[in-house]
Protein backbone atom coordinates (compact mmCIF):
# COMPACT_ATOMS: atom_id res chain seq x y z
CA UNK A 1 0.00 0.00 0.00
CA UNK A 2 1.57 3.92 -0.72
CA UNK A 3 0.24 6.58 1.37
CA UNK A 4 -0.15 8.95 -1.81
CA UNK A 5 -1.15 12.05 0.75
CA UNK A 6 -2.31 12.77 4.35
CA UNK A 7 -5.27 11.13 3.81
CA UNK A 8 -5.36 9.14 0.49
CA UNK A 9 -4.09 6.04 0.14
CA UNK A 10 -3.51 3.39 -3.24
CA UNK A 11 -3.80 -0.42 -3.27
CA UNK A 12 -2.73 -1.62 -6.02
CA UNK A 13 -4.83 -4.86 -6.94
CA UNK A 14 -4.16 -7.30 -9.85
CA UNK A 15 -7.06 -7.38 -12.67
CA UNK A 16 -8.16 -7.98 -16.19
CA UNK A 17 -7.29 -4.80 -18.10
CA UNK A 18 -5.72 -3.62 -21.08
CA UNK A 19 -2.19 -3.45 -21.77
CA UNK A 20 0.41 -2.52 -20.34
CA UNK A 21 -1.40 -2.94 -17.70
CA UNK A 22 -2.33 -6.01 -15.08
CA UNK A 23 -3.66 -3.69 -12.12
CA UNK A 24 -6.03 -1.33 -11.33
CA UNK A 25 -5.78 1.66 -8.49
CA UNK A 26 -8.31 1.18 -5.59
CA UNK A 27 -7.72 4.29 -3.51
CA UNK A 28 -8.85 4.71 -0.28
CA UNK A 29 -9.87 7.98 1.60
CA UNK A 30 -9.35 7.97 5.00
CA UNK A 31 -9.94 10.48 7.67
CA UNK A 32 -10.92 10.37 11.60
CA UNK A 33 -11.49 6.41 11.74
CA UNK A 34 -14.01 6.93 8.66
CA UNK A 35 -13.22 5.62 4.95
CA UNK A 36 -14.32 4.91 1.92
CA UNK A 37 -13.18 2.82 -0.79
CA UNK A 38 -12.84 3.86 -4.72
CA UNK A 39 -12.65 1.36 -7.89
CA UNK A 40 -12.26 -1.99 -6.20
CA UNK A 41 -11.01 -3.75 -8.93
CA UNK A 42 -12.75 -6.52 -10.98
CA UNK A 43 -13.01 -8.85 -7.78
CA UNK A 44 -10.59 -11.24 -7.90
CA UNK A 45 -9.31 -13.23 -5.07
CA UNK A 46 -6.33 -11.84 -5.37
CA UNK A 47 -7.61 -8.50 -5.15
CA UNK A 48 -9.67 -8.38 -2.42
CA UNK A 49 -7.24 -10.34 0.10
CA UNK A 50 -5.21 -7.15 -0.60
CA UNK A 51 -8.34 -4.72 -0.23
CA UNK A 52 -8.64 -6.97 3.33
CA UNK A 53 -4.72 -6.62 3.64
CA UNK A 54 -4.82 -2.95 3.43
CA UNK A 55 -7.91 -2.06 5.35
CA UNK A 56 -6.42 -3.84 8.10
CA UNK A 57 -3.05 -1.92 8.16
CA UNK A 58 -5.31 1.21 7.95
CA UNK A 59 -6.97 0.20 11.56
CA UNK A 60 -9.74 -1.15 10.43
CA UNK A 61 -11.93 2.07 9.46
CA UNK A 62 -15.45 2.43 9.21
CA UNK A 63 -15.87 2.08 5.42
CA UNK A 64 -18.76 4.26 4.68
CA UNK A 65 -19.02 3.56 0.53
CA UNK A 66 -17.33 1.60 -2.36
CA UNK A 67 -17.30 4.22 -5.05
CA UNK A 68 -16.87 3.34 -8.93
CA UNK A 69 -15.80 6.33 -11.10
CA UNK A 70 -16.81 4.35 -14.04
CA UNK A 71 -18.61 0.82 -15.10
CA UNK A 72 -15.34 -0.94 -16.70
CA UNK A 73 -15.11 -4.44 -14.80
CA UNK A 74 -11.16 -3.79 -14.16
CA UNK A 75 -12.97 -1.16 -11.83
CA UNK A 76 -16.09 -1.77 -10.86
CA UNK A 77 -16.37 -5.81 -11.06
CA UNK A 78 -15.11 -6.17 -7.45
CA UNK A 79 -17.62 -3.68 -5.80
CA UNK A 80 -20.32 -6.60 -4.99
CA UNK A 81 -17.80 -8.50 -3.46
CA UNK A 82 -15.69 -5.18 -1.55
CA UNK A 83 -18.86 -3.88 -0.67
CA UNK A 84 -19.75 -7.24 1.17
CA UNK A 85 -16.32 -8.05 2.85
CA UNK A 86 -16.44 -4.19 4.04
CA UNK A 87 -20.10 -3.89 4.88
CA UNK A 88 -20.36 -0.82 2.82
CA UNK A 89 -23.26 0.30 0.09
CA UNK A 90 -21.70 0.23 -3.45
CA UNK A 91 -22.52 3.48 -6.15
CA UNK A 92 -21.83 3.95 -9.56
CA UNK A 93 -23.40 6.51 -11.76
CA UNK A 94 -26.92 6.33 -13.23
CA UNK A 95 -25.34 6.47 -16.88
CA UNK A 96 -22.76 4.19 -16.37
CA UNK A 97 -25.61 1.47 -14.94
CA UNK A 98 -27.02 1.84 -17.91
CA UNK A 99 -23.65 1.07 -20.02
CA UNK A 100 -23.42 -1.83 -17.72
CA UNK A 101 -26.67 -3.42 -18.80
CA UNK A 102 -26.12 -2.42 -22.10
CA UNK A 103 -23.34 -4.80 -22.29
CA UNK A 104 -24.63 -7.74 -20.14
CA UNK A 105 -23.37 -6.64 -16.80
CA UNK A 106 -26.20 -6.51 -13.69
CA UNK A 107 -26.28 -3.11 -11.92
CA UNK A 108 -28.47 -4.26 -9.07
CA UNK A 109 -27.18 -3.18 -5.90
CA UNK A 110 -25.56 -0.14 -7.23
CA UNK A 111 -26.67 2.56 -6.04
CA UNK A 112 -26.46 6.32 -7.56
CA UNK A 113 -23.16 8.09 -7.69
CA UNK A 114 -24.39 11.47 -8.46
CA UNK A 115 -22.54 14.78 -8.61
CA UNK A 116 -22.06 16.85 -5.04
CA UNK A 117 -20.27 17.23 -1.94
CA UNK A 118 -19.72 14.50 0.55
CA UNK A 119 -17.96 14.04 3.78
CA UNK A 120 -15.40 11.50 4.97
CA UNK A 121 -15.05 11.99 8.23
CA UNK A 122 -14.63 16.32 8.99
CA UNK A 123 -13.13 16.08 5.04
CA UNK A 124 -14.85 16.98 2.13
CA UNK A 125 -15.33 15.63 -1.20
CA UNK A 126 -16.65 17.05 -4.03
CA UNK A 127 -17.79 14.24 -6.62
CA UNK A 128 -17.47 15.76 -10.33
CA UNK A 129 -19.14 14.27 -13.34
CA UNK A 130 -16.48 14.01 -15.93
CA UNK A 131 -17.59 11.73 -18.96
CA UNK A 132 -15.45 11.07 -22.12
CA UNK A 133 -13.70 7.74 -21.04
CA UNK A 134 -17.55 6.53 -20.31
CA UNK A 135 -20.49 8.38 -20.55
CA UNK A 136 -21.41 8.72 -16.65
CA UNK A 137 -17.76 8.75 -15.02
CA UNK A 138 -17.32 10.59 -12.19
CA UNK A 139 -13.91 11.82 -10.46
CA UNK A 140 -13.25 12.41 -7.16
CA UNK A 141 -11.57 16.34 -6.05
CA UNK A 142 -10.64 16.22 -2.45
CA UNK A 143 -9.82 19.86 -2.74
CA UNK A 144 -7.80 19.94 1.11
CA UNK A 145 -5.23 17.83 -1.00
CA UNK A 146 -5.44 19.33 -4.41
CA UNK A 147 -5.98 15.80 -5.66
CA UNK A 148 -7.84 14.11 -8.20
CA UNK A 149 -8.45 10.44 -7.87
CA UNK A 150 -9.57 10.60 -12.20
CA UNK A 151 -10.46 6.95 -12.56
CA UNK A 152 -9.65 6.39 -16.31
CA UNK A 153 -9.52 10.02 -17.52
CA UNK A 154 -5.95 10.00 -17.07
CA UNK A 155 -3.33 7.00 -17.21
CA UNK A 156 0.20 7.01 -14.99
CA UNK A 157 2.10 5.96 -18.00
CA UNK A 158 0.11 5.77 -21.24
CA UNK A 159 -2.84 8.28 -22.48
CA UNK A 160 -6.61 6.74 -22.45
CA UNK A 161 -8.15 4.85 -24.75
CA UNK A 162 -11.42 6.92 -25.92
CA UNK A 163 -13.90 4.85 -28.58
CA UNK A 164 -17.38 4.71 -29.26
CA UNK A 165 -20.34 3.85 -27.73
CA UNK A 166 -18.43 4.60 -24.86
CA UNK A 167 -16.00 7.14 -25.67
CA UNK A 168 -16.89 10.49 -26.66
CA UNK A 169 -13.97 12.41 -27.69
CA UNK A 170 -15.76 16.11 -26.82
CA UNK A 171 -16.74 15.57 -23.91
CA UNK A 172 -13.51 14.09 -22.91
CA UNK A 173 -11.34 16.97 -24.04
CA UNK A 174 -14.13 19.46 -22.05
CA UNK A 175 -13.22 17.07 -18.91
CA UNK A 176 -9.69 17.37 -19.07
CA UNK A 177 -9.88 20.74 -19.37
CA UNK A 178 -12.18 20.93 -16.16
CA UNK A 179 -9.73 18.97 -14.29
CA UNK A 180 -6.79 20.89 -15.40
CA UNK A 181 -8.79 24.49 -14.30
CA UNK A 182 -8.52 22.91 -10.68
CA UNK A 183 -4.82 23.49 -10.52
CA UNK A 184 -3.93 19.77 -9.43
CA UNK A 185 -1.17 19.00 -6.70
CA UNK A 186 -1.35 15.68 -7.46
CA UNK A 187 -3.54 12.86 -9.67
CA UNK A 188 -4.11 9.35 -9.26
CA UNK A 189 -5.48 7.41 -11.88
CA UNK A 190 -6.89 4.62 -12.89
CA UNK A 191 -4.20 2.64 -13.47
CA UNK A 192 -0.22 3.18 -13.42
CA UNK A 193 1.73 5.90 -11.20
CA UNK A 194 0.65 8.54 -9.36
CA UNK A 195 1.10 12.22 -11.41
CA UNK A 196 2.98 14.59 -9.30
CA UNK A 197 2.88 17.01 -12.07
CA UNK A 198 -0.39 17.49 -13.00
CA UNK A 199 -0.20 20.71 -14.77
CA UNK A 200 2.12 19.70 -17.42
CA UNK A 201 0.79 16.09 -17.72
CA UNK A 202 -2.51 17.36 -18.56
CA UNK A 203 -1.58 19.96 -20.82
CA UNK A 204 0.17 17.22 -22.28
CA UNK A 205 -2.74 14.62 -22.70
CA UNK A 206 -4.44 17.55 -24.01
CA UNK A 207 -1.77 18.87 -26.58
CA UNK A 208 -1.85 14.94 -27.55
CA UNK A 209 -5.44 15.30 -28.34
CA UNK A 210 -5.43 17.81 -30.11
CA UNK A 211 -2.57 17.44 -32.62
CA UNK A 212 -3.59 13.96 -33.49
CA UNK A 213 -7.11 15.52 -34.80
CA UNK A 214 -5.29 17.88 -36.86
CA UNK A 215 -3.31 15.38 -38.20
CA UNK A 216 -6.31 13.18 -38.91
CA UNK A 217 -8.16 16.31 -40.90
CA UNK A 218 -5.30 17.08 -42.69
CA UNK A 219 -5.24 13.48 -43.92
CA UNK A 220 -8.39 13.51 -44.57
CA UNK A 221 -8.27 16.53 -46.83
CA UNK A 222 -6.38 15.27 -49.63
CA UNK A 223 -8.73 12.30 -50.35
CA UNK A 224 -11.53 9.94 -48.85
CA UNK A 225 -9.82 7.14 -46.34
CA UNK A 226 -10.71 3.96 -44.25
CA UNK A 227 -10.30 4.14 -40.50
CA UNK A 228 -7.52 1.43 -41.01
CA UNK A 229 -5.92 3.63 -44.03
CA UNK A 230 -5.83 6.32 -41.31
CA UNK A 231 -4.08 4.05 -38.56
CA UNK A 232 -1.52 2.81 -40.57
CA UNK A 233 -0.54 6.69 -41.36
CA UNK A 234 -0.93 8.14 -37.97
CA UNK A 235 0.37 5.39 -35.70
CA UNK A 236 3.22 4.29 -38.68
CA UNK A 237 6.22 3.14 -36.25
CA UNK A 238 4.34 3.42 -32.92
CA UNK A 239 2.16 0.11 -33.51
CA UNK A 240 2.75 -2.88 -34.42
CA UNK A 241 0.88 -4.83 -37.25
CA UNK A 242 -0.74 -6.86 -34.64
CA UNK A 243 -1.37 -3.99 -32.85
CA UNK A 244 -3.14 -1.51 -35.59
CA UNK A 245 -6.47 -3.11 -34.75
CA UNK A 246 -6.61 -1.15 -31.70
CA UNK A 247 -5.20 2.15 -33.87
CA UNK A 248 -7.98 1.83 -35.72
CA UNK A 249 -10.12 1.71 -32.82
CA UNK A 250 -8.95 4.70 -31.37
CA UNK A 251 -8.74 6.64 -34.83
CA UNK A 252 -12.72 5.73 -34.88
CA UNK A 253 -12.80 7.75 -31.61
CA UNK A 254 -11.81 11.22 -33.78
CA UNK A 255 -13.87 10.09 -36.79
CA UNK A 256 -17.12 9.78 -34.73
CA UNK A 257 -16.90 13.52 -32.79
CA UNK A 258 -15.67 14.76 -36.63
CA UNK A 259 -18.83 13.63 -38.02
CA UNK A 260 -21.35 14.90 -35.04
CA UNK A 261 -19.35 18.31 -35.87
CA UNK A 262 -19.78 18.47 -39.48
CA UNK A 263 -15.99 18.44 -39.91
CA UNK A 264 -16.06 15.63 -42.39
CA UNK A 265 -18.35 13.21 -44.43
CA UNK A 266 -18.80 9.09 -44.84
CA UNK A 267 -19.49 7.64 -47.78
CA UNK A 268 -19.43 3.37 -47.97
CA UNK A 269 -16.88 3.22 -44.97
CA UNK A 270 -14.18 6.18 -46.19
CA UNK A 271 -14.02 9.48 -44.76
CA UNK A 272 -13.45 13.09 -46.12
CA UNK A 273 -13.15 16.53 -44.83
CA UNK A 274 -15.31 18.86 -45.73
CA UNK A 275 -15.32 22.70 -44.67
CA UNK A 276 -13.51 24.83 -41.77
CA UNK A 277 -13.61 23.86 -38.03
CA UNK A 278 -12.30 24.74 -34.99
CA UNK A 279 -11.46 22.99 -31.15
CA UNK A 280 -13.46 25.86 -29.23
Amino acid sequence: MLQVSNTVYLSEVPSVTLPPYHTTNAYWILDLGRAVLVDPGDGQEASIDILERDWESLGRPVVEAVYCTHYHLDHSGGARKAGDAFQAPIYLSRDDQACLRDHGGDPTGFQTLSPGRISVGGMDVEILAAPGHTPGQMNLWLPDDRGLLAGDNVLGNTTVVIVPPDGHLGQYLHSLKHLESLELAWIGPGHGGIVRHPGAYLAQYIAHREERNQQILALLSSDWHTPRAIAEDVYRGKLSDAEMSMGEWMVRGHLAWFLEQGWIEEREGQYRKVGAHDFS
